[in-house]
């Protein structure tokens, strides 16, 4: 009976843990953005302030399910609208009587903030999309009333301050989630599921792509996002956000080299015998121990199975170096010099993640961090010239309209099309987000019409009422945003909501008044999404194109860039430059694999350039034949032809004569003569 009874209750625990995890942070989530929104609207009606619906607004959109994260969007609203307040007040107060001065610099505001939003990263870029479209709230209103500009800056700096403060104060103390135990976590799934990618990999198969592959190359863009994120927070000191920082890059040169052999033997396939292979994959085996016993690999068990893996290249070496052609032998000596570095890169990963735990666990500095490699950023110089010319474009374009119809709502359109050109841009996917945004903001127009004409005069009679009557929408708008997929919508729903509501001091709506600004604030949004087809206008091809371009560029550029540049940089600046490619460009998911192969090949080639480079500056005279191969080099990769490319070849071969660079050497031709896709457009990927 125990053992039925049981059996029966198992499944009931299991669903109910799995409601703890998964189901019950939403519902905290959307419970303390219910509290922070219905506390900024009590605030602000008891201080009085003009618009109460800009402190609910704010609230929401600076909650975050993890305390950080709150506390870095919290710190760069601030920061945006204290700086779109300032430069408001500046401009009133000098071109108040100078319409075209006022509009020229105006649109050079929106421009250098909407190319400033698109250039730095996480919510750096929020602060400056709010310093952008703070200028539009607070200086068009009172164009034609200029000495009310203090009265409109004051109460809207205040209403942020108070959306902003009920945001924090209850991320805080209401079931607070620390961004940094996300890190931890994220950390440790993240060792495992390389461990275990590893563990699995076999070099005798035919190697796919699967869900752990996939994962075990992402998220490192994101890692360093919430690392940044976190120093906002108390629970995570310096020397352990520098850890994590180290542990990102680590893994990031673990994943490159770990992709770089995937692809190497996935593409060398019919060019490589059984017995190559076995012995290859008997060379990969020699790292099983270290891979089984991680935690305990020391710098004494490393050097033992370094010592092991040299010796079972040195036996391949001698058993095959006569009896393979050349383009054979040189993709051996790549395969066991992408394992040997494999191997390394995994001893380094592995002891800084175990440090990591025992300095969590113990509160100590359990060693020395290594000299600091910062992550950086790189963003197309194309890329900031079309964010630019849309955001002023959009303001002119509406500008213009509402000089020429001469509508009282006109401010309304304006303001609108700026806001959404700011906002959208900085999301994945602008142009379906600027779509969801407008479906999002025609559903919030009916809602808000039903709260306007009946609920709100119906059911409500002081502060308290209202707040009751308002969060089964906030509650629906707090669901929302913890979905991926909805984030345009929610954005769309909940902007146009607050603006449309009339969640005032005194109740006070009329139908004509409602349609006409719903109807500019619509049009707003349209002229926002016409704006992203005519200026982005990326297609997939386009896309491809211009990665491939800035890709090759890299490589010339690393021909002759200083040999201090370290390979963490340059793998950062890749990453970043590709993902920001694959958001805001139109790639699918073929090309986006394509473009990733594209950013393996430049990583390799350009690090076995920088390693080539920095072994001729130490004996210069013996490298006259690697001179002239960086010259083919650099005239291939600037001006792709078959030609060039027999030209570099055979400079490559004439190259490995020299032992000094021979794996390098190797490691160029593996990849250049493999079917491994190099950043150079032949077919279109797009289709």
């Amino acid at each position: 009976m125990q053992a039925n009874s049981h059996l029966y209750y198992q499944p009931l625990k299991e669903g109910f843990l799995d409601w703890l995890s998964l189901d019950m942070p939403t519902l905290i989530y959307m419970a303390k953005a219910i509290l922070a929104a219905c506390s900024a609207l009590i605030v602000s009606m008891i201080l009085t302030l003009p618009d109460p619906r800009t402190a609910i607004f704010t609230s929401f959109i600076v909650m975050q399910p993890q305390s950080g994260l709150v506390f870095s969007k919290s710190y760069y609203r601030v920061l945006g609208t204290i700086a779109g307040v300032i430069v408001s007040v500046l401009m009133v107060g000098a071109f108040a009587q100078e319409p075209l001065w006022f509009i020229f610099f105006l649109a050079l505001w929106i421009g250098i903030t909407t190319a400033a939003g698109v250039k730095y990263r996480n919510f750096q870029s929020y602060g400056f999309v709010l310093a952008g479209y703070t200028l539009c709230i607070v200086a068009l209103p009172v164009i034609e009333h200029p000495m009310d500009i203090f009265d409109i800056a004051t109460s809207r700096f205040s209403e942020v301050m108070v959306g902003i403060l009920c945001a924090t104060i209850v991320s805080d103390l209401v079931f607070p989630r620390k961004l940094s135990n996300s890190l931890h976590v994220s950390e440790r799934e993240r060792f495992e599921n390389v461990v275990k990618t590893l563990q699995e990999f076999n070099l005798n198969t035919q190697m796919q792509q699967n869900a752990d592959v996939t994962k075990f190359s992402s998220g490192v863009v994101g890692v360093h996002a919430v690392a940044i994120n976190s120093a906002f927070e108390s629970g995570i000191d310096k020397r352990s956000r520098l850890s994590l920082e180290q542990l990102n890059i680590e893994f990031m040169h673990l994943s490159t080299t770990y992709h770089s052999l995937e692809n190497i033997m996935q593409n060398s396939q019919t060019q490589m015998q059984a017995k190559h292979k076995k012995m290859l994959q008997e060379l990969y085996l020699l790292m099983g121990d270290a891979l089984r016993e991680s935690a305990n690999l020391d710098k004494a068990k490393h050097k033992a199975i370094k010592e092991a893996m040299g010796l079972h290249v040195k036996k391949m070496d001698e058993h095959f170096k006569t009896d393979l052609d050349l383009q054979s032998y040189d993709l051996l000596v790549s395969a066991c010099y992408l394992i040997m570095r494999l191997f390394d890169e995994f001893f380094i990963y592995s002891t800084s993640y175990f440090s990591f735990l025992k300095r969590k666990d113990f509160k100590k500095e359990s060693h020395e961090l290594r000299p600091m490699v910062r992550f950086k950023t790189h963003t197309d110089n194309l890329l900031l010239l079309l964010a630019a010319l849309r955001g002023s474009g959009v303001l002119l374009v509406s500008m213009l309209f509402w000089i020429l119809s001469g509508w009282k709502y006109g401010t309304i359109t304006v303001t609108m099309a700026v806001v959404i050109s700011l906002l959208i841009g900085t999301l994945p996917r602008p142009l379906d987000a600027v779509m969801n945004f407008l479906k999002g903001a025609v559903s919030a127009a009916v809602v808000a019409a039903v709260y306007d004409f009946y609920i709100v005069p119906e059911f409500t009679s002081d502060i308290y009422t209202l707040c009751l009557v308002i969060v089964p929408v906030l509650a629906f708008v707090g669901w929302m945003t913890t979905k991926p997929k909805w984030t345009g919508f929610s954005l769309g729903f909940v902007f146009l909501f607050m603006s449309q509501s009339s969640f005032d001091l005194f109740y006070k709506i009329d139908p004509t008044t409602f349609l006409e600004t719903t109807i500019a604030s619509l049009l707003g949004v349209t002229l926002a999404g016409v704006a992203y087809l005519l200026v982005n206008f990326w297609s997939c091809s386009l896309s491809q194109k211009r990665v491939a371009k800035l890709l090759r560029a890299e490589i010339v550029y690393l021909c002759n860039a200083p040999l201090n540049l370290h390979r963490g940089s340059l793998e950062s600046m890749g990453r970043d430059m590709v993902q920001q490619f694959s958001t805001q460009g139109r790639l699918n998911v073929r090309s986006n694999r394509l473009v990733y192969e594209w950013l393996l090949v430049t990583l390799e080639i350009g690090g076995a350039l920088m390693r080539v480079r920095k072994k001729m500056k130490n004996s210069p005279a013996q490298f006259k034949d690697i001179e002239l191969l960086l010259e083919a080099i650099k005239e291939y990769f600037q001006t792709p032809s078959e030609a060039l490319k027999q030209k570099m070849l055979t400079l490559l071969v004439d190259a490995r004569k020299s032992l000094h660079v021979s794996q390098e050497v190797a490691l160029m031709r593996t990849i250049l003569l493999s079917k491994i896709a190099i950043p150079v457009m032949r077919e279109d990927m797009c289709s």
